[in-house]
């Protein structure tokens, strides 16, 4: 049965750091049903002629904006046929690719969230930079998370690496809503999945209390997790079955004990060579609510090499 369409907005800075971007899109999606839009919002003067307006010379300075913004728009235009070019050879149609060039109207990461309201499946952006001198840092990638309500946020750092998923599991509907998207979004003959659920709590050895929670104990903990998350092990390896993902690259894991969710998510992808994370917007563990904001904030932070997906 032929596949829906996916629609990805794809925010591009104009920089070099576009083409990292792109690589690693490249080795996710299905080339044959994905369309994307190339977006980027241009200011429309650089900071440093802000205060031009009280230079009595500012008139002669006039021609050397307009050539700038000139200038500017043929660059990223340019870097845009580049990445079209790119994904054409991966067997992308070029009828698939739109490019977007915009002049800011409310500010890139507001005139970003505009964009992103309009019907994508997912928002792809790097973790530093949208264009027009502001960048993306890990508190603000995070809050910009968190206004994008029920859009997928797919946030990119650096380089990371294809083929291997880790999704981060709970009980929830949230974390089913990512494995599903997982599941809708990606190039199924190509990719490993494991599905990870986290059991927080005291890291015993490092805090010297094993005569008070004997390994007999812990053990028994740790099996009692895993029976209660295997129906929801179980619900997401048949989704992630029919989407055409072979069992035998579906693994499960269950890891207690630790103090922080975002911290052994993170340590369990680089552990195990996994180039992409993805979290449901919120969820309910076993014990308390699964604040995804918090644990979100954290991984933007940690995740330096890692693709981070936000699912909403």
């Amino acid at each position: 049965m032929e596949r829906e369409r996916n629609k990805i907005l794809v925010a591009v800075d104009g920089s070099e750091r576009t083409h990292e971007l792109i690589d690693y899109l490249s080795g996710v999606i299905p080339a044959q049903e994905t369309e994307l839009v190339l977006f980027h919002v241009m200011g429309k003067v650089p900071e440093s002629f802000w205060d031009w307006e009280k230079d009595p010379l500012t008139p002669r300075h006039l021609d050397h904006l307009r050539d700038w913004e000139t200038g500017r728009e043929k660059q990223v235009r340019d870097l845009m046929r580049q990445v079209r070019q790119q994904f054409a050879n991966i067997g992308m149609p070029e009828y698939s690719i739109m490019i977007s060039i915009q002049k800011v109207k409310e500010g890139v990461s507001r005139d970003l969230l505009v964009e992103a309201q309009r019907g994508y499946d997912a928002v792809l952006m790097g973790r530093r930079g949208l264009g027009a001198g502001e960048q993306l840092l890990g508190s603000t990638a995070a809050k910009l998370a968190a206004k994008l309500g029920p859009v997928n946020l797919w946030l990119v750092g650096g380089t990371p690496r294809h083929g291997r998923i880790m999704i981060a599991m709970d009980s929830s509907e949230p974390a089913m809503r990512a494995v599903s998207h997982v599941a809708k979004m990606i190039n199924t003959s190509n990719h490993a999945i494991a599905l990870v659920h986290i059991v927080r709590g005291i890291a015993v050895a490092s805090a010297g209390r094993e005569m008070n929670f004997p390994e007999e104990y812990r053990q028994r903990l740790l099996e009692e997790a895993e029976n209660q998350i295997r129906p929801a092990f179980d619900r997401a390896i048949a989704i992630l079955v029919e989407a055409g993902i072979k069992r035998e690259k579906i693994a499960t894991k269950v890891i207690s004990g630790v103090a922080s969710r975002a911290g052994a998510l993170f340590d369990e992808a680089v552990r195990e060579g996994y180039g992409t994370i993805v979290v449901g917007r919120k969820g309910l563990s076993n014990v308390d609510e699964f604040d995804m904001g918090r644990v979100t904030a954290k991984l933007v932070q940690l995740a330096g090499g890692i693709a981070l997906w936000v699912v909403g």
